[in-house]
C-alpha cells in the first residue's frame, strides 16, 4: 500500500492552501498514493467555515483520500478524513505552561478507526503522541496503520523521533506522521519494529510504500499484544 505525507508549512489563507495542495494531490495521485496525509492545523488557530467543503470536493475530484487537521467548531482540534469522514478530535490538548497550545480547544471523546482497503488505520494529532495508552487502544481495535497530524515544534525534535518510534514498535504498526514545515520538526514515516523508513524536513512531498505483509509476518513471529499480563498490571 502506497500512502504520501505532504511536509507544509501553516498557510494564512485557505486560498493559498489549495494552490499548494492541489498539485500535491495530483503528484502523490501520479505516483501511486492512495492518500495523503495533511499536517495538523494546516490553517493554524484561525476557523475556516469553507476549508471542508475545499477538501471534499478535492478528494472526490482527484480520487483521492485527504486526511488534514484543521479547526473546526467547537472549538475542535481535528483530523478529518475527505471526502466522507471519519473525523477524529484530539484527544489530549496540549496545555503547557509558557507555550502556545490548544488552549480553548474541546477535547475528543475517544480514538477513531478509520476503515480502508481492508485495513483499519488510527487516527492522531501531535501531543497524543506523549500517550500509548491511544495508541495501545487502536492496536487492541485492529488498527495496523497511525496517522499522525503534527505541528512538533523544532527545539523537541528528539522527543518526537523517540515517541513516534516507541508507539510504532510497542504497537507493531505503521506510523505516518505528517509535520507542519515551520516548525523546524521533520514528518516521519516509522516501520512496525521501530525501523525510521523516511524522513522530509524541505517542504514537499514523501512517499511510503507500507509492506503489509512483512506487517503480518512480524506480528506472527513477535506477538507482543498476545503477550500482554493485563492481569499483573491492572490498575486498582
Amino acid at each position: 500500500m502506497r500512502l504520501a505525507l505532504a511536509h507544509l508549512g501553516r498557510q494564512e489563507s485557505l486560498l493559498r492552501l489549495l494552490k499548494i495542495l492541489v498539485p500535491l494531490v495530483h503528484q502523490a495521485r501520479e505516483e501511486g498514493a492512495l492518500a495523503l496525509l495533511l499536517p495538523e492545523l494546516v490553517l493554524g488557530r484561525q476557523g475556516e467555515e469553507d476549508l471542508p467543503q475545499a477538501l471534499e470536493a478535492l478528494a472526490e475530484e482527484s480520487h483521492m483520500k485527504v486526511v488534514a487537521g484543521y479547526l473546526a467548531q467547537g472549538p475542535r482540534n481535528r483530523l478529518g478524513v475527505f471526502p466522507q469522514g471519519p473525523f477524529y478530535d484530539k484527544v489530549h490538548p496540549f496545555l503547557a505552561l509558557g507555550e502556545e497550545g490548544d488552549e480553548g480547544v474541546e477535547p475528543g471523546e475517544g480514538p477513531v478507526v478509520w476503515e480502508f482497503q481492508g485495513r483499519r488505520f488510527g487516527l492522531a494529532l501531535c501531543y497524543d503522541l506523549d500517550f500509548p495508552e491511544l495508541f495501545r487502544s487502536y492496536a487492541l481495535m485492529g488498527a495496523e496503520v497511525f496517522l499522525v497530524g503534527s505541528a512538533w515544534p523544532g527545539e523537541y525534535q528528539e522527543l518526537l523521533a523517540v515517541l513516534a518510534r516507541a508507539r510504532a514498535a510497542e504497537n507493531q504498526a505503521y506510523l505516518l506522521l505528517a509535520n507542519r514545515a515551520d516548525t523546524g520538526s521533520p514528518s516521519l514515516a516509522v516501520a512496525p519494529d521501530g525501523r525510521l523508513l523516511a524522513s522530509r524536513w524541505e517542504e514537499g512531498l514523501l512517499v511510503v510504500d507500507l509492506d503489509l505483509g512483512f506487517l503480518e509476518e512480524y506480528r506472527a513471529r513477535y506477538p507482543i499484544l498476545r503477550h500482554r499480563r493485563i492481569e499483573a498490571y491492572r490498575l486498582w
